[in-house]
Formats: structure tokens, sequence, C-alpha cells
């Protein structure tokens, strides 16, 4: 079955760039290809008081390097997430109603926290995930938002195998100056 694909949100555009992303950050093949499945995550600062956000890190990466990042995860920190996602009802409602096509709107999707329902507007940081081929997003995958207080939720449930597998991915592709590894060291990286 052919996925129903739409135009990518410019919320999923790189920070700095009015283009969609056009190589996997691991592997660098070409994203622009409709053969090829990616992923892309964004971690934003959010200082509320001024209304301004500030992307942390930002990446697509191909579904077969998400593959194999996902095999570096350890066995007990997988089946804590997936009971941890299976445990929130409201989240699993809306993953089916979306897949039904009959969930939110993407614009309200991508406003709220998918596990709390807190605005990103009142959140301090937030991650967004979503999955795509080529310039195109998969309208039948749901894009999700995950607010600081699901991370540190997350955060709480990993084995300290995988956090260090986490932080390891991050320093190796994003590094970056100390405020903001220490901002985001432990929090967990999905894809």
């Amino acid at each position: 079955m052919q996925p129903n694909l739409i135009d990518i949100p410019l919320a999923f555009y790189p920070f700095e760039s009015s283009k969609p992303f056009s190589e996997c950050m691991v592997c660098g093949i070409n994203l622009s290809l409709d053969t090829v499945d990616y992923f892309i995550e964004k971690a934003i600062k959010n200082n509320i008081e001024y209304q301004i956000e500030d992307v942390v890190f930002e990446y697509a990466i191909c579904s077969s390097c998400a593959q194999n990042m996902q095999q570096s995860i350890s066995k007990q920190s997988m089946e804590n997430m997936q009971a941890f996602f299976a445990n929130h009802h409201q989240f699993m409602s809306k993953i089916q109603a979306h897949q039904q096509g009959q969930g939110e709107p993407l614009e309200e999707l991508l406003s709220k926290c998918s596990l709390h329902n807190e605005p990103i507007i009142a959140m301090s940081e937030y991650m967004m995930f979503g999955h795509f081929r080529g310039d195109k997003m998969i309208s039948t995958t749901m894009p999700y938002i995950l607010g600081g207080k699901a991370m540190d939720e997350l955060s709480e449930i990993m084995s300290n195998e995988t956090i260090d597998e986490m932080n390891r991915f991050k320093n190796e592709y994003f590094g970056g100056p100390m405020e903001l590894e220490d901002l985001w060291k432990g929090k967990p990286v999905f894809l």
C-alpha cells in the first residue's frame, strides 16, 4: 500500500533553509529520492518570556540508519519505551485515529505535546518528530511533539547503557556549546 504524501510542513525544514533536508546526517544518502524514507527530529529550546524558539539540534536520518541506531538501544530500554507509550492510551488512540484518517489536523498535532497536551508556547523545551519520503511527509504516520515533561519521563526509564549511547550519538553529530550540551544531556534521541 502506497502511503499518502503531503507537503512537508515548514516546521520540519532545517532552521536556516527554505528547502527540505537533502541528505541523511549519518550516511549522506540523497533524501530527495522518492524511494528513500527518512525521519526528522528537532529539539527546540523555547524562551517563553520573549516568545523566541532556538533550535538546539535538528537532523534527518534515513530509515536504514535509523534502524541501525534503534538497534543500539538496550532491550530493557526498548521494552520500557514500548510499555510507556502503550500505557498512554490517549496517545495510542491519537495514532490509531490518524492512521484511519480521522485524527486531529496537522496544525493541531504540531501545536502541543502529544502525550500531555501542553501547548508548545508554554513549554521551555520540546522535541518534534516526523516521517518523510523525498520532498513529502508521509501523512499516514502521525508526526508528534514531546514536551520536557514527557522527555524527562522517558529518560527515567532508559538504561544507563542506552543513555550513554544517545549521548555518544549527540556528541558525535552535534557537539556544540557546553550550555546546550548540558541542557540536553540525558534527554532521549528517538530515531
